[in-house]
C-alpha cells in the first residue's frame, strides 16, 4: 500500500519549557516546511515508557495513512539501544527500541528496520536522538526515500505488554497495564478475549473485601463514587469509580494482580 502523508505527531515527555520541543519541530520544517506537525503531549512523566505506549494505542489509528508517529521517550538515549522505524500497512513509527510500541506490536503486522545512526553525521548529540536522528528519519519517510537506504530489517523488538494467565476454566489471573489520567484501572483482558470466551455473563472481580460483579455499559450505570467494570475506548477490560479515582480507592497501581472469575 502506498502511503502518502505529510503528517508527523509528536509525543515526548519533554515538557514545554526547556526548548526541546522546538528543536525538533525545527528541524522538521527546515527539512519541510509545509509538514503538519499534531502535538499529541509534551507531558508524559518522565521516562515512563508504559504511560506513551498506552496514549499511542488510543490515538495512532485514527490518523489518515502514511502519518509518521514520532515517539521521543528516550531514557537509553545514547546507549547500545536500537534507534528503530516500524511500518505497518497505514502508520509508520521512529522511535528507540524500549517498548513503547509494545500496544502497536500486539495488534499490527508490521516491518522493523533499525536506523544507521552512522548515517545522520558526525555531530550527532548523544542525548538528544531526536533532534538529530529521529526527527530527520521523519522527514527522510515523508519525501518518500526508501527505508532500506538509511536502515536495516531487524527483529525481536522489545515488548512489555503481557497477556494474562489462565489459572484454571473459571478463573484467570489479570495484571493493571496502564492507570489513567481519571484513575481507571486498565488490565490486560481485552473484548476480545471475552469474545472467544463465549461473552460470559457471570464474571466478577476479586477485590479485598469482596467482588465487582458483571460488567456495564457505561460509568454512570452504577451510582456516583461506586465502582464500575466496563471496556475502555480501546477494548480494555478497566475497573472505574464513577467520578471518582478507583486507583486510590483501591490503592492499586501499574503491575498490580487481580483475579477474573467466571461463573457463579
Amino acid at each position: 500500500m502506498k502511503m502518502n502523508s505529510k503528517n508527523v505527531t509528536l509525543l515526548t515527555d519533554f515538557g514545554t519549557e526547556d526548548g526541546y520541543v522546538g528543536a525538533i519541530k525545527g528541524v522538521l520544517l527546515s527539512g519541510m516546511p509545509d509538514v503538519r506537525i499534531s502535538d499529541i503531549s509534551h507531558r508524559i512523566q518522565p521516562f515512563n515508557i508504559r504511560q506513551a505506549a498506552f496514549a499511542l494505542l488510543n490515538y495512532y489509528a485514527d490518523f489518515p495513512a502514511g502519518t509518521v508517529h514520532l515517539l521521543i521517550i528516550d531514557p537509553g538515549v545514547g546507549t547500545s539501544r536500537k534507534g528503530i522505524i516500524v511500518r505497518t500497512n497505514r502508520h509508520y513509527f521512529i522511535c528507540p527500541d524500549n517498548g513503547v510500541l509494545s500496544y502497536v506490536l500486539e495488534r499490527e503486522v508490521f516491518e522493523a528496520f533499525r536506523i544507521k545512526e552512522k548515517l545522520f553525521g558526525e555531530s550527532i548529540s548523544p542525548t538528544f536522538h531526536g533532534r538529530d536522528i529521529f526527527a530527520p528519519a521523519a522527514i527522510k519517510i515523508l519525501s518518500g526515500e526508501a527505508i532500506d537506504t538509511f536502515a536495516e530489517k531487524t527483529a525481536d523488538l522489545i515488548s512489555f505488554y503481557r497477556h494474562f494467565e489462565k489459572i484454571s476454566e473459571t478463573e484467570l489471573r489479570l495484571q493493571i497495564a496502564h492507570v489513567d489520567h481519571f484513575g481507571n484501572l486498565i488490565l490486560n483482558f481485552t473484548r476480545e478475549d471475552w469474545e472467544k470466551m463465549g461473552e460470559p455473563e457471570n464474571v466478577k472481580i476479586q477485590l479485598e473485601h469482596g467482588f465487582l460483579h458483571g460488567i456495564r455499559k457505561t460509568f454512570g450505570s452504577t451510582g456516583v463514587k461506586e465502582l464500575v467494570t466496563t471496556w475502555d475506548s480501546c477494548g480494555f477490560l478497566q475497573i472505574a469509580q464513577n467520578k471518582g479515582n478507583a486507583a486510590q480507592m483501591l490503592q492499586k497501581k501499574v503491575g498490580d494482580q487481580l483475579i477474573l472469575k467466571i461463573g457463579k
